[in-house]
């Protein structure tokens, strides 16, 4: 998911106020193009605009704060399942459980499953992309995969994004044993 830009040119200043070149290598966790309003407002602002000027345009604290939950979901432990609470439905788990050809991780997998694009199906843009819902997912990925090791360091939690027949592309966890 993450890109290196080597040999990228960043313009700093120093503490007496005079600006430099440097060069030096950065890691991006996607190009600034695949959010073109941001591309519009640096543009637009020059090259002092930042992602955190463009997060403080678009959104509030408590917008900051519902992103904060969904980048480090709650997790609720159930009868030793690994379930995300944001997801969880006690009559789907008991059915799921009940049939016994599934095993936990199974259990695990189709409960705690979505499809990325269905996360701002409310808010849907007409000029969102696959590269964008793509771009989603691998951030999931990451932030999940990163919160999951620090709350449950001794086990392994896994959080897979695949892409269907039909081009959806689904997150998913679950506990490998």
């Amino acid at each position: 998911m993450c890109n290196t830009i080597s040999s990228h040119r960043v313009k700093c200043r120093t503490i007496r106020g005079k600006s430099v070149d440097l060069k030096a290598t950065v890691k991006i966790m996607f190009h600034d193009s695949l959010i073109p309003e941001f591309v519009q407002w640096k543009d637009t602002n020059g090259d002092d605009f930042s992602w955190w000027d463009y997060v403080n345009l678009r959104a509030d604290l408590q917008t900051a704060l519902g992103f904060a939950k969904f980048f480090y979901p709650d997790v609720l432990e159930v009868e030793g399942y690994f379930l995300l609470k944001d997801k969880y439905k006690p009559e789907i788990f008991e059915e799921w459980k009940a049939d016994r050809k599934h095993g936990k991780q199974s259990v695990e997998k189709m409960m705690n499953l979505y499809e990325v694009n269905d996360f701002f199906h409310i808010n849907h843009r007409d000029d969102e992309t696959d590269e964008q819902v793509h771009g989603l997912g691998e951030a999931l990925k990451l932030f999940w995969t990163l919160s999951f090791r620090h709350r449950f360091p001794g086990r392994k939690i896994v959080v897979s994004v695949f892409e269907e027949d039909d081009g959806c592309l689904f997150i998913t966890v679950y506990e490998e044993t």
